[in-house]
């Protein structure tokens, strides 16, 4: 009787063991291969744009037969007391996306007569309204904070708003960067990071969006660095948030990079890449979606041409999922992915670069 009690135990223990080796990684999301467009969607334009040296950080919709795209912008103009790096906002719309790279281009910064960097785009149903989530420097610092800008009609370049603040500081005072906002049925939630490998976000009832994120709590959702071959990693930027309509999970893709190898107060732009992780719910408990601590998600070595030839690209930086819809929920339908990226050649850029000089251009990859 004893020996069969002990088995019935054993046989539990083992079930529970497989149970939650079941659940612990998703092992239907295909991330080994990425087959890369043989040319790019977006690339820098002509000299004297507001966009002449990169284009980077994509948000992009398909909405009333066209794909609406906005990214930032990099430039460098010379002025008498020397030269001056410019980042702004831009905006372009195409029936395709082979289109968008010669579809005119809308400089939104020069319209708003702001700062305006690193954008996300969705239709917030409840005020019929487009808003541009997005972040921009106070006090002409190195500081940032979450603004927004609102428009009721996407395909007016020129009908956006002037940014307006959705909350001056974060709530410790320490550094925040990339916001992103995603809701469920009741909740509006803003997702960030303070680049030391922490992944934050704050809630508020959707009735109360923008301005409840003001004096809403902040919540410490995940946290993850690693070593691998190449040294340490960590989750440092644009932790992107979207529902997956075919199983009503929730996915956050985020960026990692390797330390500067000079500098100690910087990530290396030559070499990122993407993880992520999953949750039944936007409140969590998030676990990754890789098998091993040895892989990620998009990883530069993993990206091909559709002739099977390695692309140039040697980093997976800021990237947008393109989405089934364009409301606020973020919805992808799968884990068959189209992401665009900004990528580079970082093979022959030194270590001395100016990290405003990198020549970023936007490229699309997929898993299937």
């Amino acid at each position: 009787m004893k020996f069969y009690k002990m088995l019935s135990i054993a046989f539990i223990f083992v079930g529970i063991i497989y149970i939650v080796a079941c659940q612990k990684k998703p092992s239907n999301i295909e991330y080994k291969k990425w087959t890369v467009n043989d040319e790019p969607i977006l690339t820098a334009g002509p000299r004297g744009m507001f966009d002449d040296v990169a284009v980077k950080d994509p948000s992009i919709i398909y909405y009333n037969d066209k794909y609406h795209l906005f990214y930032t912008s990099k430039t460098v103009k010379e002025f008498p007391y020397g030269i001056k790096y410019i980042t702004g906002l831009g905006y372009v719309s195409a029936p395709t996306l082979e289109g968008l790279n010669d579809a005119k281009r809308y400089d939104i910064n020069a319209m708003v007569e702001d700062v305006v960097i690193s954008s996300q785009i969705f239709y917030f149903e409840p005020h019929k309204l487009w808003y541009l989530i997005a972040q921009t420097r106070v006090d002409n610092d190195s500081r940032l904070a979450p603004i927004y800008m609102t428009n009721p009609d996407i395909e007016n370049g020129d009908g956006w708003t002037k940014p307006k603040l959705i909350r001056e500081k974060r709530p410790n005072n320490g550094f925040w960067i990339d916001f992103w906002v995603i809701c469920d049925e009741t909740r509006a939630h803003m997702f960030y990071t303070d680049q030391q490998g922490a992944l934050l976000k704050m809630d508020i009832p959707v009735d109360r969006f923008p301005m409840g994120f003001s004096d809403a709590e902040e919540k410490k959702v995940y946290s993850i660095d690693g070593k691998n071959d190449n040294g340490k990693w960590r989750f440092i930027n644009a932790a992107h948030v979207y529902r997956v309509k075919k199983n009503g999970k929730y996915l956050a893709i985020l960026e990692a990079a390797h330390p500067h190898p000079t500098n100690q107060f910087y990530w290396d732009a030559r070499n990122r890449f993407l993880i992520a992780i999953t949750a039944d719910s936007l409140d969590g408990p998030w676990q990754r979606v890789e098998a091993s601590e040895n892989e990620f998600f998009a990883n530069p070595a993993n990206l091909t041409y559709k002739n099977g030839i390695q692309p140039k690209y040697t980093q997976i930086s800021h990237f947008e999922v393109l989405r089934s819809g364009y409301n606020q929920k973020l919805e992808i339908d799968d884990y068959r992915f189209r992401i665009l990226f900004e990528g580079m050649d970082g093979s022959k850029i030194p270590d001395s670069y100016n990290y405003n000089e990198l020549p970023w251009e936007l490229v699309l990859m997929k898993n299937y």
